[in-house]
């Protein structure tokens, strides 16, 4: 194609595109409706079937060919509302038209000046704000009025007062000239920051960034989080040391269409094809067994933590009551475990699994980091500006935070509002704002001690605040306890696949090689291959979100409320059912068991929540419970997870303190050789005692102002 275009050819073309689309009284709507609607859209694919050289135009010269286009809009109008009316057009479809996607990372110099399509995660935004398109001045010295057409990023005064309009004649060193506001012509403008997302990322890739300026009613529809697509020109903009000009240009785009926004699971682009496949692998009786045989099939075991993601992942349903009040249907899911336990594996899996996962360490993220910031900076052109964190960028998805133990107090007090209420609330630098986090949360730590300490409970030893811990549907532990069977089963299978990627290795090359390998290995690596292909597994997971959304059966409420009650039951029961006794669930957990059931049913793309499903729920629960709930005397606590510690144990150290009150001497004191006797007539152990004396001086009740004394703060 010529690099010589004629406007006026371009022009005709427009006329005829819009002839033949009969638009004419599109338009005339558009601008009747003024100033609701402002823009009409335009699909690509319909531009190059019509005219394949003014799609090639509008590729490779945009700026001229939207020009014209604009032009051939508004002779549509009338005389009247030609001059006082503005109609954009958008250009929308670039990628459904077969044009290869670009990532952000790929754009170079030849792409300038070109129409182009990205796609990305909103990270910045600034706020709407009015820019001088055409400015009118008036002269101070005679009072002449001109009108003054602005560029995008300098503002332009008149160099004189023309006198053969009528002025004055004078220029601009012997006179001033005014801004009269009332009469320039101002549009909305918005700059936002974009970045790659995170599942197109490679191993340490950093995600590369773009700012996209959007005007008129484009502008204000866009968040922190939000997943967005934009069609536009890409522009450079010159670089300046203070008042040097540079050689290095920035580049930008200048937006014409937001053609989607906030792509996530269920707005995979599922084909037909896909859709068959996925109502077929419902079908399958094993399809719970598969897919859970599907997550991180490489790590050995962990059959009920497995199960516990796969439902995780696809999540219960989101509600919203007649009070307006909602109900989240994501599940949250907590991993403690020793050191060498997989636990980071199986979170990176999960981010690579979910198609809006973002994997991050707790040790690295700040507050804000995780949640969202107000700064300051050359973005927002010394505005403050909010920068969306991983749970916002994540919402609709999954955020995978590992070594959440390694946090501080105020970086995790920042997730209880996002967990539960699954919002961000932001009041800073006189912004205040409310933010989505609509995310699953799968968290890992590490214990106390680093590592489990035999005899002592599983609750004391995870190093999260109680209110955190309590937000999590399931808590499961994972010890590193040598087993010799065990032992032998893993290092066999971990030695086995080794061998085999090794050989894969020195086989990549040779078909011959390759073929011996997989005849000689045959079905030694079928354990570690996933039972349905990532991608497919993906695709099943957005068709079940978008599509599915449970009912639970009769059968299945009876089940859930008779485990709720009888737990809490026998649990009264067996603590001597005085009031105020160990309380084994709370209602909190009674909507986990019914997310929970919801997603199992998901999994089969069931229309109801069965009885099976409602059991496989309470399973997860009671076995989640076992872990870090239950009291030696086999009686469930919850407060374990959302309290301080076991309500014996609370029990025991309120008498410890009481002892020490009554019996003190009278400068406060008491010894631990009275202390020890006399917690002993209240069935009080020597080793009981000694913990709980630990525990009180850890938390400040008690402190020892001599060797072998004890005093009360």
């Amino acid at each position: 194609m010529s690099n010589y275009v004629d406007s006026e050819t371009i022009y005709q073309q427009w006329l005829d595109f819009f002839g033949f689309q009969d638009l004419a009284s599109k338009i005339r709507t558009i601008a009747d409706d003024q100033p609701g609607q402002r823009s009409l859209r335009v699909k690509f694919n319909d531009i190059y079937t019509h005219d394949g050289d003014l799609a090639e135009t509008l590729i490779s010269f945009p700026e001229l060919a939207l020009g014209a286009g604009q032009a051939a809009l508004r002779s549509f109008l009338e005389p009247d509302q030609e001059r006082s009316l503005f109609i954009n057009l958008r250009i929308e479809g670039l990628f459904s038209s077969g044009k290869e996607r670009l990532p952000i990372r790929d754009l170079r110099a030849e792409n300038l000046s070109k129409f182009l399509s990205l796609d990305g995660l909103v990270k910045k935004v600034t706020e709407v704000r009015p820019r001088l398109v055409s400015g009118v001045f008036q002269c101070t010295t005679c009072h002449f009025k001109q009108e003054v057409l602005q560029e995008a990023f300098q503002f332009t005064e008149p160099l004189e007062c023309p006198k053969d309009d009528g002025g004055c004649g004078k220029r601009s060193g012997s006179t001033n000239f005014k801004l009269v506001i009332s009469e320039c012509r101002f549009i909305d403008s918005q700059k936002i920051e974009i970045q790659e997302a995170p599942e197109g990322l490679q191993g340490s890739e950093q995600p590369q960034r773009i700012s996209i300026y959007f005007e008129d009613d484009l502008c204000g529809f866009l968040f922190p989080g939000d997943r967005v697509t934009v069609n536009g020109v890409l522009k450079s903009k010159q670089r300046k040391e203070g008042q040097t000009k540079g050689t290095l240009f920035d580049i930008y785009m200048d937006g014409n269409c937001i053609e989607s926004n906030d792509q996530v699971f269920v707005d995979m682009d599922l084909s037909e094809k896909d859709i068959e496949e996925a109502e077929t692998l419902s079908r399958d009786p094993a399809i719970m067994d598969n897919v859970i045989r599907s997550i991180a099939p490489s790590i050995f075991g962990y059959e009920k933590i497995k199960q516990a993601l796969a439902l995780m992942i696809f999540g219960g349903v989101p509600k919203e009551y007649g009070d307006r009040s909602k109900g989240r249907g994501d599940i949250h899911l907590l991993l403690v475990g020793d050191p060498g336990t997989a636990k980071s594996q199986m979170l990176t899996y999960m981010a690579r699994l979910a198609p809006k996962g973002i994997f991050t360490s707790g040790k690295s993220a700040s507050a804000a980091g995780l949640t969202a910031a107000v700064v300051k900076d050359d973005f927002g052109e010394g505005r403050f500006t909010l920068e969306a964190g991983v749970m916002v960028l994540a919402d609709k998805g999954l955020a995978c935070i590992d070594e959440m133990d390694k946090m501080t107090e105020s970086d995790r007090s920042a997730m209880h509002e996002a967990m539960e209420q699954q919002t961000i609330s932001i009041a800073k630098a006189g912004i205040q704002a409310t933010l989505n986090s609509r995310c699953s949360v799968l968290g890992a730590a590490n214990p106390k001690q680093g590592r489990f300490r035999i005899g002592q409970p599983k609750h004391e030893q995870i190093n999260l605040p109680p209110p955190l811990r309590s937000r999590f549907d399931l808590i499961f532990t994972i010890t590193d306890i040598p087993n010799a069977r065990a032992d032998r089963e893993l290092a066999e299978t971990i030695i086995r696949r080794q061998r085999y990627a090794e050989s894969v290795l020195q086989a990549k090359n040779d078909d011959r090689k390759m073929e011996q390998l997989e005849e000689s290995m045959d079905g030694t690596m079928d354990d570690a291959r996933p039972a349905i292909d990532l991608e497919h597994l993906k695709k099943y997971i957005a068709y079940s979100r978008k599509t599915c959304f449970p009912i639970l059966s009769k059968e299945a409420s009876v089940e859930i409320i008779d485990f709720y009650v009888n737990l809490r039951e026998k649990n009264s029961q067996m603590s001597g059912g005085e009031e105020g006794g160990v309380v084994a669930l709370t209602a909190r957990q009674l909507e986990a068991l019914v997310r929970l059931a919801e997603a199992s049913a998901r999994i089969r793309l069931s229309a109801e929540v069965t009885l099976q499903d409602a059991k496989t729920a309470t399973e997860l629960m009671e076995w989640s419970l076992k872990d870090v709930a239950m009291t030696d005397s086999g009686v469930y606590d919850i407060d374990g997870i959302i309290g301080s510690g076991f309500k014996n144990q609370k029990d025991k150290m309120y008498e410890i303190l009481t002892i020490i009150r009554e019996f003190q001497t009278r400068d406060g004191r008491i010894t631990r050789t009275e202390l020890r006797q006399r917690a002993g007539e209240r069935n009080i152990s020597e080793n009981e005692l000694d913990n709980y004396l630990k525990k009180l001086q850890d938390e400040g009740a008690v402190y020892e102002p001599r060797t072998g004394e004890f005093s009360i703060l």
